[in-house]
């Protein structure tokens, strides 16, 4: 089963096609207004409903059933995403994509890519992807691992999220190695082939894959 999870980041950085994915859809804040718009159907709407107004929250609410709504206070711990995400965690899904996430305010971004370095989302690191229409961000666990490249993107990048020891990049244009970890975004790499292995002993890894220049 396919997860994919909508926030309510800018609409213009929504890759094409986002409608005709398979699986279901989660909205989060005002990921929800926009799916109700779009007549998509949702299993869940989550999150503090900050950025609707009264009017659009009640139509949300008369919409969905109570079971299909979590409505938390503002102050809260966990991001509208987060939660989203920990509801499709529980779903036991086999791959979770999420949109809508990146972009507009910079604290909000950061935010959401670093989500997979919590110890809480362990089971579902290497199912979870963040995607706009110039970026693919996907995630690794310890161990050797293949990296497929993604449709029209060029550049590659490597973003220790914690303690990541022994990384190596075998196979891109650029190879590196590391005995020691550097809190450093290894980016502008590029794929040789269809695919790029990495490897390393504990941690984890975000990676970015990105058109060029937004073609």
């Amino acid at each position: 089963m396919q997860i994919n999870i909508l926030a309510g980041g800018p609409t213009e950085l929504w890759p094409k096609n986002l409608f005709q994915e398979p699986g279901v859809w989660i909205g989060a804040d005002r990921g929800a207004w926009y799916l109700y718009q779009r007549k998509i159907p949702m299993i869940l709407a989550v999150g503090d409903f900050d950025s609707l107004t009264v009017e659009e929250l009640s139509v949300i609410k008369k919409h969905l059933s109570t079971q299909n709504i979590i409505h938390v206070k503002a102050e809260k711990d966990e991001t509208d995403t987060e939660l989203g995400l920990m509801y499709a965690q529980g779903q036991h899904p086999d791959t979770i994509k999420i949109f809508g996430a990146t972009g507009a305010r910079i604290d909000h971004t950061l935010s959401n890519l670093w989500l997979m370095a919590d110890e809480k989302f362990h089971s579902i690191v290497e199912k979870t992807q963040f995607i706009d229409y110039m970026n693919v961000v996907s995630y690794a666990k310890p161990g050797l691992r293949e990296i497929i490249k993604q449709a029209n993107t060029k550049y590659l990048g490597f973003m220790p999220l914690n303690d990541v020891s022994n990384f190596e990049i075998k196979d891109a244009k650029y190879t590196l190695t590391l005995t020691k970890n550097k809190y450093k975004m290894w980016s502008s790499n590029e794929f040789v082939s269809d695919s790029v292995h990495i490897s390393f002993d504990t941690g984890i890894v975000m990676i970015t894959q990105s058109v060029d220049g937004g073609k």
